[in-house]
């Protein structure tokens, strides 16, 4: 008896999960979620100023790559604290210059 209601409540789990999963599935198809810990389209939907685009393609031109993952932290970082311009190149290769002697 406890065999047969343990394999009941198993099976209404079992079709409970798959439902709850394709409802998410479904939202997540909508809203188009894909990854939310992807790193590939970090420059998409940030709102980013101008500035901060030429300063992210001049951190390009000097380095001669795209930034690393902890570079690219790094920037993210600057940029989420209000940096931006002039101000936030220096910032970054300072803290690059920095964690490169460390």
């Amino acid at each position: 008896m406890e065999l047969l209601i343990g394999l009941i409540l198993a099976a209404i789990f079992l079709v409970l999960m798959i439902v709850m999963s394709f409802l998410g599935y479904k939202e997540a198809l909508k809203a188009k979620v894909e990854d939310p810990f992807a790193y590939h389209n970090f420059l998409i939907g940030e709102g980013w100023e101008k500035d901060t685009f030429v300063e992210y393609e001049e951190i390009i031109d000097i380095l001669g790559r795209e930034p690393s993952d902890d570079e690219m932290k790094i920037f993210l970082d600057l940029v989420e604290e209000g940096y931006h311009g002039e101000v936030l190149l220096k910032k970054f290769l300072e803290k690059i210059n920095k964690s490169k002697h460390h």
